[in-house]
């Protein structure tokens, strides 16, 4: 059976490698406007994100798509930089800075490593993984001190936290591996196990960290070298899923290969039967998600594509041929089905921007469309342009009928970045859609009104109600702890 995937696998990720490459990097990803630097920002980003540098490719290629992202990453940084000038957007910029420097960054911080005098690349210094650390505290520690009790702030206190800790954990666990004993007497043994048991646990640090090409290492370095341990299947299983879901990498020589070595070398594992069955059905989800994509090729002006891919602006009717537009839509809705099933948010959005912004003949599709990028963001925890999202459905669609789900799910997403006055009206609008004597219609009344209940009690009778406490972070227990009392104490500028 391990064989018979591999074949297949090889010709599946063969075909599908250009659809990703098609699919993921055609084009540009409209994003609401807040501000047209912060858009730009963003979009960048989402650009970096979208860039699957598989591990089949050729080393030429594989440099040329690191510059790429590497080249988005640091435009966007120095355009998150200009945006926290503004008072309006300094939290968030150097929230956005912390997070580039934090995770994706690692990928591309070594392109120079085998590139001794390759043009073009010395204009990138080379970082370390401490450099790049000691870059993301900063950040965060400045979006704590702007706000330390919002959203962001508190979330900049975690990612600090896991930072230190992981750091730690790092070179604790590192200590250990390298203090093993050869031989096979039982101190040996006990050190060998310790030093494994080591680098499965920087493994996962890394992965809190999000620096998912130096946890491939660690466990394939157990693998390597404790081949008979316990935690070698766990380990190479892990392999293929930080591959499959974190970069989006479906190559033999990635989740793929990583996955075939599962079933191969570990034939009476737990871990091996679900590599099995992951392989199966992802051969199935990315043979279609090609065959969708080939359909769409014949109708698309390669012309106009390529322009686009160069930055120049193309009228949607200039990108796909008159008369197969529903085809075309309809192909969209699938490969971003498959997408979602493969957990690639990037690639999924990606297609469900096509169908809002330059498929919007088939009116139905492009509210669908508008919507699913709304819930994707909010699934993938980047509230705020989830927020925006929504937003943005409720401007170009007010009535899809994704409408009442959108503005339950933007006031979730507002109390969750702990905006509670935007929250509580978002809630009580939702509950207004009920009408007289509608609420069945409404899947979440009974959930909006708990929330706006809790949210207008005031515990203490100061005349504050709890989210107006939450707002300004005073509590609603003690009387004389209110926003007001807050302002009057806080020193004058």
């Amino acid at each position: 059976m391990a064989k018979k995937l591999l074949i297949d696998g090889m010709l599946n990720i063969f075909l599908v490698s250009v659809a990703v490459m098609l699919v993921g990097c055609a084009g540009g990803i409209s994003i609401v406007p807040m501000s047209v630097k912060i858009q730009n920002a963003d979009r960048k980003v989402e650009l970096a994100r979208m860039i699957s540098v598989s591990r089949d490719l050729e080393p030429e290629k594989r440099r040329e798509l690191l510059t790429d992202k590497r080249t988005l990453y640091d435009k966007a940084i120095a355009l998150y930089i200009e945006c926290s000038a503004s008072g309006k957007y300094n939290q968030r910029a150097h929230f956005r800075i912390a997070e580039i420097y934090k995770s994706p960054y690692h990928e591309v911080k070594l392109i120079l490593s085998d590139s001794a005098g390759k043009k073009g690349l010395d204009k990138f210094p080379a970082r370390t993984s401490n450099e790049l650390w000691d870059l993301a505290v900063e950040h965060y520690q400045t979006a704590i001190d702007l706000a330390p009790t919002g959203y962001l702030g508190s979330r900049s206190k975690g990612s600090i936290s896991d930072i230190r800790k992981s750091r730690r954990t790092i070179q604790d666990q590192l200590r250990l591996y390298r203090n093993q004993l050869k031989g096979d007497d039982e101190r040996a043994k006990q050190t060998q196990d310790f030093a494994a048991q080591a680098l499965y646990d920087i493994g996962e640090s890394y992965m809190t960290l999000g620096n998912y090409l130096e946890a491939i290492g660690s466990y394939e370095k157990l693998v390597a070298e404790f081949p008979d341990h316990d935690l070698a299947p766990r380990s190479q299983f892990k392999v293929g899923n930080v591959y499959f879901y974190k970069l989006y990498d479906y190559s033999n020589k990635g989740g793929w290969g990583a996955f075939i070595k599962v079933a191969q070398n570990y034939e009476d594992s737990f871990e091996s039967k679900q590599a099995e069955t992951l392989l199966k059905k992802s051969a199935y989800t990315l043979t279609a998600i090609k065959q969708d994509q080939d359909d769409i090729n014949k109708y698309t002006n390669k012309k106009a594509m390529a322009m686009r891919r160069m930055g120049r602006y193309v009228t949607p009717d200039k990108l796909y041929q008159m008369g197969f537009r529903d085809r075309i839509v309809q192909n969209y809705q699938n490969i971003a089905g498959g997408w979602l099933k493969m957990e690639n948010f990037p690639n999924a959005v990606f297609c469900y921007n096509e169908l809002a912004y330059n498929l919007r003949g088939n009116a139905f599709a492009a509210a669908d469309a508008l919507y699913q990028i709304g819930r994707l963001y909010q699934l993938d925890g980047q509230l705020e342009n989830a927020i925006m999202g929504y937003e943005t459905l409720f401007e170009r669609a007010p009535q899809s009928i994704w409408r009442d789900e959108s503005v339950y799910q933007q006031a979730v997403c507002y109390r969750s970045i702990r905006e509670f006055e935007l929250a509580y009206e978002g809630f009580k609008a939702y509950k207004s859609l009920a009408g007289s004597g509608g609420i069945e219609k409404l899947r979440y009344y009974r959930e909006a009104d708990q929330i706006v209940r809790q949210l207008e009690q005031d515990q203490d009778e100061d005349g504050f109600m709890f989210y107006r406490e939450q707002e300004a972070g005073t509590s609603d227990r003690d009387p004389d702890d209110n926003p007001d009392s807050k302002k009057e104490s806080e020193p004058q500028a």
